[in-house]
């Protein structure tokens, strides 16, 4: 958690750990092409888990009670809540 203060705090460190998830993000697509995801898809898979995990850092660092998987999901959710709204109830 401290090192995830120190990032938010200093744009240059905020900078890098963009650069750093974009690497990582290249690293895994092949992992998940290798599991046979076709290469958008993957990509676009990682870059929403990555989105997400952004979502969550912040709150994980303000609630440290909470746990960073807990504060995914939640984040995971909203996701849904816009993309997926729940159908209408019929009358």
């Amino acid at each position: 958690m401290r090192r995830g203060r120190v990032i938010a705090a200093n744009p240059a460190l905020a900078e890098r750990d963009l650069i750093k998830l974009a690497d990582i993000a290249d690293a895994l697509a092949p992992a998940l092409e290798r599991r046979g995801v076709e290469p958008g898809k993957a990509r676009f898979i990682i870059d929403v888990v990555l989105a997400i995990h952004r979502r969550a850092m912040p709150r994980w660092l303000a609630e440290p009670d909470t746990t960073l998987a807990q504060l995914m999901a939640q984040a995971a959710a909203e996701l849904r809540e816009v993309v997926a709204p729940p159908a209408p109830t019929v009358h």
